[in-house]
C-alpha cells in the first residue's frame, strides 16, 4: 500500500513513542506517603483558586478541524506560555497568556490574588498561533513590552513574531501597547517557539535568542550525521544582535548575527534557558530539542580575534540528553554555586502507560545513532548535575532517576523554584496531551483499519479514528528537594493533584506575601491559579525577595548573578526570566532562607562584573539592589589546583583498549546488559627486578594484553604479551611468583560471551617469567599444562597461600554462562603444587563450586586468626563470606549479620577504614541512579526458566511499580515485543499492549510450576561500606549519594589528601547495560575523603581533578622508582588514563615480600591500623603490593602468610621521592 499524506504525518508522530525508535529510559518513582504521622495532617501548602475569585478565565481552547488536528499539525496540542510582569508598574505582578486558536489575554493584578482582563484596552488582542511569550523592556523606557512568538500549523502561518512596546498608560490606567516588530528587526517569520533576551557580549545592552522548529513531512527520527541539512536550515536557531538606539529611529535596533557568533546547528527546539553554566561571568544557551536533534549546550567563549561566539559542547559536556526534549530549567539544586539543568521528556510513571507506550528496545538502532555522532539519547527527564570545569569544559551527570524526578508522564514546563522558603529548590512539572498518539494500541488498530480505499477514504478514516483517540490528561507533578539530591513526590500532599492538559507555567509572589504561588496555562480548560499558603504556617519558613534596579541599557538587571550568604550554607540566582516552557518569570528574585532571620550577606555581580555586598541582611523583606551603587568590578577567581592530574604523556603510557563487535541482546533481548565488555583488567609487579613497578592491561577478543615496562627514567614502553592467545577475552590478571623461582608470573583469567559454551577460548593461561635466569630482563612463555581445563567465562582471579604451604594459590571467579543466563557458572580453588595448579574447589571448598555469578573477590583474614579467609561479591549474589578453617573453606554469610545484601555487586577492596586493627570493606554496586534499583521492601526480582519448553531460557526481570489504582506491583520490566520474542507463546495471552500494561508477576508466571524456574532477587544497588564490628559481625551502610550515581567497579584506598587518614577513589559506569531505559554514565570518579573514623564525604571534581566520564573498570596503583605513587584508571573501549597527585602527602614506601600478608601501623595518636597486602582487589585489578606510610606512623609490625612477624623501623623506609 503506498502511503498517503496523512499516514506520513500519523507515522512521524508516532516516532514520539519507543515502538518506532524503541529507545528509551525512565523509571517509577517510588514515593511513599508517610502513614504514621503524629498530630494532625497539615493542609495542602497550595490552594487552586477558581476563576470566579481571581477573575483568570483564559482557556487556550483548541478547535480540531479537517485542516487543524494532530495528524497534519503534529504541535496542535504543545500549548502556549505565560509570562508574568508589572505591565502598569503599579508593583503588583500582572499575567499574559499566549493563545494559539484564541487571543492572548493581559489580566492586570489588583490585589488578593484578583485579575482584570484588560486585553483590548491595552490592545493586545492577537489572531497569531503564539507559543513563547517573552517579557522585558526592550527599549528601556521602565515599562516592559511584550514579544511573542508565532508558529502554527504549516498553511496558517502567515504573520511573524510581534513586538508590543508597553507606552505607558492610557486614559484608564491601562498600559497601552503597540505593535513595533518589524521596525526593531524582530519581525521574524519562521515556526518560532521560544525567544530569551540576553547580553551575549556584555556591550551593556539586551540581544534576543531565537529558538525554532518545524513542521514538515520530515522524518524528525531519521538517523543522518549531526550537521546534515535536513530541514536546510529552517529549525536552526537565530541570535539577533542588538545594535543600540538608532539616532533616526529613537530606539534599538536588532540584526541577524547567528552564522557570525556559531549558531549553525539544526534541531527541534521546545525548551530555552539563559545561564552562566561554566561560571565564567558570561552568559550561555540551552536549548532541549525534540525528537532526536541533540540539544544544544552553546557555551559563550572568545574566538581567537577576542569576539564572542558560541561553541555546542554537548558532546563533551554530558554523557547523554533526553530524546524528546520538552521544557528546560536551570537552577542550582544543591547550593553548590553550579547551575543545574532539567529537561522533560514523557516517560510515564504507571506501568499501564509505559507499557503501551514503549514497546521493546532496537539496540542496533542505538548503535546507528551513536555513530552517526549523536549524543546518547534516552527517553526521560533528565536532571544534569553540575559538577564544574574540567579539562574538556564544563562537566554534567545526569542524576535524574537517583533524584526520583525522571518518570512524570507528558511532561512540558519544568520549574526549580524554593515553594516552601527552606532554602532549598523544588519542582513543579505540567503535564499532559490531549490526544494519546504514542498508544501502541490505537497505531495498530488505525494502521489495519486504514489499509484499502482511495486516499481520500483512507484520509478520512484517519481523522475519523483520531477524533476517538483519548488523550493523556494526567496531574501535575511538584516534587520537594530535600537536600540530598534526592526529591520526594508531594503532589498529593501539597494540593497539586488535578488532571489536565498543561503547558506554560509561572511562578511569582502574586499577593506579595514571601511565597511563590503558581500559574498554569491549560489546554481546553481555564488557567489555574494555585496559592502558596507556605506564609501561613505556624512553622513558616523566611525568605528575601530581591528587586533588580539595573543599568539604563538593562533595566532589569539580566544576567546579573546574587548569592546570599546565611551561617554556612549559600544561595546563588541567577537573573533570567525565561524559564520552563514557553513562559517568562517576573524578575524579582525569590529565595528562601529556613529558619535564618538574618544573612549574613547579599552580594551582586551585575552582568559586565561590577558588583556590590550588603552586610547584616534582615530576611522577610523585599530588598532592592541598585547597579548605581556598584563599589567595585569581581576579580578574577584564581584557579584551583587539583589534587590529581593526568600524567600519561610524562610517564609515555600510551594505551585504548579496543572492544570488539558483539552484542548480547541479538541472542536475548531480555537481558539488563551484555557480557562481553567488562575489561579491562589491570595487573601490576615488578616483572624485570628493577626498582618501580610495572603493569599489565588485558585486551578483549582479538586484541594482545600489554605488557608495560617502567625504564630507569620512571617512563614506560609497552608491548604486546600474549599475541597468540589474543583471540581470548582478557578478564582477571595477577602477577605472582606461580612456581617459586623468585621472579613474576602472570595468570590471566578468560571471559566475554562472544564464545560457544565450553569454548577452549575460554581457557585461562599462565604465563611463566624467564627473569630470574636472565636478571634485569623479562619474558614470559605460555605453561600450556599447569592449569586444569577451565571452559567457562569468568571475571576475577585472586590469590593467596591459603593452605599455609608456602605458596600462593588461587580462586577464580566464574561470571557468566552464555546462553543460560543467570545459571551460575563454574568458580575454581586452584591449589598451587609447585607451579602446577590443580582443582580442589570440590574437595576444599564445596560450595565455591557454582556460587553464583561473581564479579569480583579478595583473600582477606576476616576474623584476624591468621588464615585467609574468602569473600565472593557478584550479580544478584550476597556478600559471601568463606572462613577459613585450617585450609577447607566454609560458607558462613548466614553467620555475618549483614541480613539480605543480594545486589550487582562488582568490586570489592579491604580497608581499615576507622584505624581500629581488623579490616572493613568498600564494595562496589550498581548504582541507584537506575530506574529499576531496588528500594527497601521492594527487590529486583529475576525467574528464569524454559517455561514453553523449547530449550531456551527466559530470564525475566520484575521491577516494583506503580499501577492506576496507585499501589505498587512486581511487574516485567521487558516491553511486549522484546518478551514475545522470547516467549512466543504469551502471544496468544498478550493481544494488545494494554492487557501487557496490567500484569503482575503472578499473573504472568499462573501456569507455572516454582520447581521450573529459578528465582533470584536483589535488595540494594548502594556502593557500600561493611564495617567488621568483630565477631564475625558486619554491618552496611551506603557511602555518600555521589557515589551512587553510577556503577561502581574501580575501588582504591590510600592518603589523597595528605592528611594521613585512609581516603577512596571509585570510578565506574556501565555503557553495556540495556537502552531500553539509559544505562550508567554519571560517574566522573569520585574522590572520597575519610575522617579516620568511618565516615566519608564527596570531594567536588575541579578540587580533586577527577574527570573520568569513560566506562571505567579497573583501578589500580603503583609505584615509579621514586616512590611516588600513580594511579591506572583503564575504560572499556576506551583510552588507559594515568594520574599523579600534585601535592606531595609526604611519608615512606613499604613495600612487601611475596608472602607478606598484612601489616599493623601504630599511630601516634595510640590507633592501630591494619593493611592487607593482597595479590587482587577491586574489580579485575591487582595493585602494586606497597603502602603508603604516614609520618605519624610509630611503629610497623609485618606478618607473613605463617604467621612470623617482624617490625620495621619506619626510618629504613625510603621517602617518597616526587
Amino acid at each position: 500500500m503506498k502511503p498517503t499524506p496523512l499516514l506520513n504525518r500519523l507515522w512521524m508522530a508516532l516516532q514520539k513513542c519507543l515502538w518506532l525508535k524503541q529507545l528509551c529510559t525512565g523509571g517509577v518513582v517510588l514515593l511513599l506517603v508517610d502513614t504514621c504521622q503524629t498530630g494532625p495532617r497539615q493542609a495542602p501548602l497550595f490552594a487552586m483558586l477558581d476563576a470566579g475569585h481571581t477573575g483568570l478565565t483564559f482557556a487556550n481552547t483548541i478547535t480540531e478541524s479537517d485542516s487543524v488536528n494532530v495528524l497534519n499539525y503534529y504541535y496542535c496540542y504543545n500549548g502556549g506560555g505565560v509570562a508574568v510582569g508589572d505591565f502598569n508598574n503599579d508593583g503588583r505582578p500582572d499575567l499574559f497568556f499566549g493563545g494559539n486558536m484564541v487571543s492572548s489575554t493581559l489580566y492586570l493584578n489588583e490585589g488578593n490574588l484578583r485579575f482584570r482582563d484588560v486585553t483590548q484596552t491595552a490592545r493586545l488582542t492577537t489572531t497569531d498561533w503564539v507559543m513563547g511569550v517573552s517579557v522585558v523592556d526592550v527599549n528601556n523606557d521602565g515599562w516592559l513590552d511584550v514579544y511573542l512568538n508565532v508558529a502554527g500549523p504549516e498553511r496558517a502561518i502567515r504573520g511573524h513574531n510581534r513586538l508590543f512596546i508597553n507606552g505607558g498608560l492610557g486614559k484608564t490606567g491601562v498600559p497601552v501597547f503597540t505593535e513595533q516588530a518589524a521596525a526593531y528587526g524582530l519581525a521574524a517569520e519562521s515556526f518560532n517557539v521560544q525567544s530569551a533576551f540576553f547580553d551575549y557580549d556584555r556591550d551593556g545592552d539586551l540581544d534576543m535568542y531565537l529558538m525554532t522548529n518545524q513542521v514538515n513531512g520530515v522524518d524528525k527520527n531519521m538517523v543522518v550525521p549531526p550537521g546534515y541539512p535536513v530541514t536546510r536550515g529552517a529549525t536552526t536557531d537565530r541570535l539577533y544582535e542588538n545594535l543600540g538606539v538608532s539616532d533616526s529611529l529613537g530606539h534599538p535596533v536588532f540584526v541577524d548575527v547567528s552564522a557570525r557568533v556559531g549558531i549553525r546547528h539544526e534541531g527541534y527546539g521546545l525548551g530555552l534557558s539563559i545561564a552562566d553554566l561554566n561560571a565564567d561571568g558570561w552568559p550561555d544557551i540551552y536549548v532541549a530539542n525534540d525528537f532526536m536533534t541533540n540539544d544544544h549546550l552553546y557555551i559563550n567563549q572568545p574566538d581567537k580575534a577576542g569576539k564572542r561566539v558560541f561553541t555546542d559542547q554537548c558532546q563533551t559536556g554530558q554523557r547523554h540528553q533526553s530524546y524528546n526534549g520538552m521544557g528546560v530549567d536551570v537552577a542550582d539544586i544543591n547550593n553548590d554555586a553550579w547551575p543545574d539543568v532539567l529537561v522533560v521528556d514523557m516517560l510515564p510513571q504507571t506501568n499501564q502507560r509505559r507499557k503501551t507506550t514503549i514497546a521493546g528496545m532496537n539496540y542496533e538502532k542505538f548503535l546507528l545513532e551513536s555513530q552517526a555522532g549523536y549524543v546518547p539519547q534516552f527517553m526521560r527527564n533528565t536532571l544534569q548535575l553540575n559538577r564544574g570545569n574540567g579539562p574538556a569544559g564544563v562537566q554534567f551527570s545526569d542524576i535524574g532517576q537517583l533524584a526520583g524526578v525522571h518518570a512524570t508522564d507528558w511532561s512540558w514546563g519544568p520549574l526549580l523554584a524554593d515553594f516552601d522558603n527552606d532554602g532549598l529548590r523544588d519542582l513543579y512539572i505540567t503535564n499532559g496531551f490531549v490526544k494519546n498518539i504514542t498508544d501502541l494500541d490505537f497505531a495498530n488498530y488505525q494502521a489495519a483499519e486504514t489499509m484499502f480505499g482511495s486516499q481520500q477514504v483512507r484520509n478520512d478514516q484517519q481523522q475519523a479514528l483520531t477524533k476517538r483517540l483519548t488523550g493523556v490528561s494526567v496531574s501535575n507533578y511538584v516534587f520537594r528537594n530535600t537536600g540530598q539530591l534526592t526529591f520526594t513526590d508531594e503532589t498529593e500532599n501539597w494540593g497539586i493533584n488535578r488532571p489536565s492538559y498543561s503547558n506554560g507555567a509561572v511562578y511569582a509572589d502574586l499577593d506579595s506575601d514571601g511565597d511563590l504561588d503558581l500559574v498554569t496555562s491549560n489546554i481546553n480548560e481555564p488557567a489555574y491559579l494555585y496559592e502558596n499558603r507556605a506564609n501561613k504556617r505556624p512553622d513558616a519558613a523566611t525568605f528575601l525577595t530581591i528587586k533588580l534596579l539595573g543599568s539604563p541599557q538593562n533595566r532589569q538587571g539580566i544576567g546579573s548573578t546574587v548569592t546570599v550568604y546565611a551561617g554556612n550554607r549559600s544561595q546563588t540566582v541567577y537573573a533570567s526570566p525565561v524559564r520552563g516552557y514557553l513562559s517568562s518569570i517576573d524578575t524579582p528574585l525569590h529565595i528562601g532562607m529556613g529558619r535564618a532571620r538574618r544573612a549574613d550577606s547579599v552580594a551582586v555581580v551585575w552582568p559586565d562584573g561590577w558588583r556590590q555586598v550588603l552586610k547584616n541582611v534582615k530576611t522577610n523583606q523585599q530588598l532592592t539592589l541598585s547597579y548605581r551603587n556598584r563599589s567595585a568590578k569581581t576579580a578574577p577567581v584564581p584557579s584551583e589546583t587539583p589534587l590529581f592530574v593526568v600524567a600519561n604523556n610524562a610517564l609515555g603510557i600510551h594505551c585504548k583498549h579496543v572492544e570488539n563487535r558483539h552484542n548480547d541482546f541479538v541472542e536475548n533481548p531480555l537481558l539488563l546488559r551484555q557480557y562481553d565488555r567488562g575489561g579491562p583488567a589491570l595487573a601490576v609487579g615488578d616483572v624485570d627486578g628493577r626498582q618501580g613497578d610495572d603493569f599489565f592491561v588485558g585486551g578483549s577478543a582479538g586484541q594482545p594484553g600489554l605488557l608495560f615496562r617502567q625504564q630507569a627514567n620512571g617512563r614506560f614502553i609497552g608491548a604486546a604479551i600474549n599475541q597468540p592467545e589474543a583471540r581470548c577475552e582478557d578478564a582477571g590478571a595477577l602477577f605472582f611468583d606461580a612456581d617459586n623461582d623468585g621472579d613474576t608470573d602472570l595468570y590471566v583469567a578468560s571471559g566475554g560471551s562472544e564464545f560457544k559454551p565450553e569454548s577452549a577460548d575460554y581457557q585461562d593461561r599462565l604465563y611463566l617469567n624467564n627473569a630470574a635466569r636472565q636478571p634485569g630482563n623479562a619474558s614470559f612463555t605460555l605453561a600450556p599444562n599447569a592449569l586444569p581445563a577451565m571452559r567457562t567465562s569468568k571475571s576475577c582471579v585472586v590469590g593467596a597461600d591459603y593452605d599455609h604451604d608456602g605458596d600462593i594459590d588461587l580462586f577464580v571467579g566464574g561470571r557468566y554462562q552464555p546462553g543460560a543466563y543467570p545459571d551460575a557458572p563454574r568458580s575454581y580453588l586452584l591449589q598451587n603444587n609447585g607451579g602446577t595448579f590443580q582443582d580442589v574447589t570440590a574437595q576444599t571448598a564445596p560450595d565455591l563450586v557454582r556460587p553464583g555469578m561473581v564479579s569480583g573477590a579478595v583473600w582477606t583474614d576476616v576474623d584476624n586468626d591468621g588464615w585467609t579467609d574468602l569473600i565472593c561479591v557478584g550479580e544478584w549474589m550476597p556478600i559471601t563470606f568463606f572462613q577459613n578453617r585450617h585450609g577447607r573453606l566454609v560458607n558462613v554469610t548466614g553467620q555475618t549479620g549483614l541480613g539480605d545484601s543480594r545486589g550487582w555487586w562488582n568490586s570489592i577492596l579491604p580497608v581499615d577504614i576507622d584505624r581500629d586493627g581488623d579490616m572493613d570493606y568498600v564494595v562496589g554496586n550498581a548504582g541507584t541512579n537506575l530506574d529499576y534499583a531496588p528500594k527497601p521492601g521492594q527487590p529486583l526480582a529475576l525467574l528464569a526458566g524454559d517455561f514453553d519448553h523449547n530449550k531456551r531460557t527466559k530470564p525475566i526481570v520484575f521491577q516494583y511499580v506503580l499501577t492506576a489504582n496507585g499501589t505498587r506491583e512486581q511487574a516485567p520490566f521487558a516491553g511486549r515485543d522484546d518478551l514475545l520474542k522470547q516467549w512466543v507463546g504469551l502471544r496468544g495471552r498478550f493481544l494488545d499492549y494494554a492487557s501487557y500494561g496490567e500484569t503482575t508477576l503472578a499473573q504472568l508466571l499462573t501456569n507455572t510450576k516454582p520447581t521450573e524456574h529459578t528465582n533470584l532477587t536483589a535488595s540494594t544497588f548502594e556502593t557500600s561500606i561493611i564495617e567488621n564490628l568483630g565477631g564475625g559481625r558486619f554491618k552496611r551502610r551506603a557511602l555518600p549519594a555521589e557515589a551512587q550515581f553510577s556503577a561502581t567497579f574501580g575501588i582504591l584506598a590510600d592518603d589523597f589528601t595528605g592528611d594521613g587518614l585512609p581516603d577512596l577513589l571509585l570510578t565506574g559506569n556501565n555503557h553495556a547495560g540495556e537502552v531500553l531505559y539509559g544505562w550508567a554514565d554519571a560517574s566522573l570518579g569520585v574522590l572520597l575523603a575519610g575522617d579516620g573514623r568511618g565516615h566519608f564525604r564527596a570531594v567536588s571534581p575541579p578540587h580533586s581533578g577527577l574527570f573520568l566520564a569513560n566506562d571505567h573498570r579497573s583501578l589500580a596503583q603503583l609505584r615509579t622508582n621514586r616512590g611516588r605513587a600513580v594511579v591506572l584508571a583503564a575504560a572499556n573501549a576506551d583510552s588507559l588514563v594515568a594520574l599523579v597527585q600534585t601535592q606531595p602527602t609526604g611519608g615512606r614506601v613499604l613495600t612487601a615480600r611475596p608472602l607478606d600478608a598484612y601489616a599493623l601501623l601504630q599511630h601516634t595518636d595510640g590507633r592501630t591500623s591494619r593493611h592487607e597486602f593482597s595479590y587482587g582487589v577491586g574489580y579485575l585489578t591487582q595493585s602494586a603490593r606497597s603502602l603508603t606510610v604516614p609520618d605519624k606512623v610509630r611503629t610497623i609490625t609485618i606478618a607473613d602468610t605463617r604467621g612470623n612477624r617482624r617490625v620495621v623501623p619506619t626510618t629504613d623506609l625510603p621517602r617518597i621521592n616526587p
